[in-house]
C-alpha cells in the first residue's frame, strides 16, 4: 500500500511548508509501521540549486503493508502532529480515497478516521 501525505502550512509558505515536512517525515520514521517514508522528485531543480533534482513541497509517500492497528497509529500520529504543528490542513491519499485532516471537531475527526479505516480493510484484506 502506498498512502500519499500532503501537508499544508497554515500561512502557505513554501519554507514552513518544508519544514513541517521534513518533521512529519521523521515522526513517521519514529513510527515503525511503514517500509519507507520518501519525498518523491518532483521537477528539475532551478539552475543553482545545489541537487538537480526537487522535491515535491508538502508531499510524502508512505509504503508497506498495514494491518488496521498499524494504520491506526499512523493515522492518529498524523493528527496529532497537524495540531502540534499547528499545519493547516493534512490529507492522506490511498489511491482515489482520502482522508481529510483539518480543523474538525474532535468527535467529527474520529467519525471520518474510523470510515476511512474501515474502507482501508475492506479493500485490502487487512484486519
Amino acid at each position: 500500500m502506498q498512502i500519499v501525505v500532503s501537508i499544508e502550512a497554515e500561512d502557505g509558505d513554501a519554507e514552513e511548508t518544508d519544514t513541517l515536512t521534513r518533521e512529519l517525515q521523521e515522526e513517521l520514521l519514529l513510527l515503525d509501521t511503514a517500509q519507507s517514508v520518501t519525498r518523491p522528485e518532483g521537477e528539475a531543480a532551478p539552475s543553482g540549486a545545489k541537487s538537480g533534482t526537487a522535491t515535491t513541497l508538502g508531499t510524502l509517500l508512505v509504503t508497506g503493508v498495514f494491518s488496521r492497528a498499524a494504520l491506526s497509529a499512523m493515522v492518529s500520529l498524523v493528527s496529532e502532529w497537524r495540531q502540534r504543528a499547528q499545519a493547516r490542513r493534512v490529507e492522506l491519499t490511498d489511491g482515489e480515497d482520502s482522508l481529510v485532516i483539518e480543523g474538525n471537531s474532535s468527535r467529527d475527526q474520529r467519525v471520518l478516521l474510523e470510515t476511512w479505516l474501515q474502507r482501508r480493510s475492506g479493500s485490502s484484506g487487512q484486519s
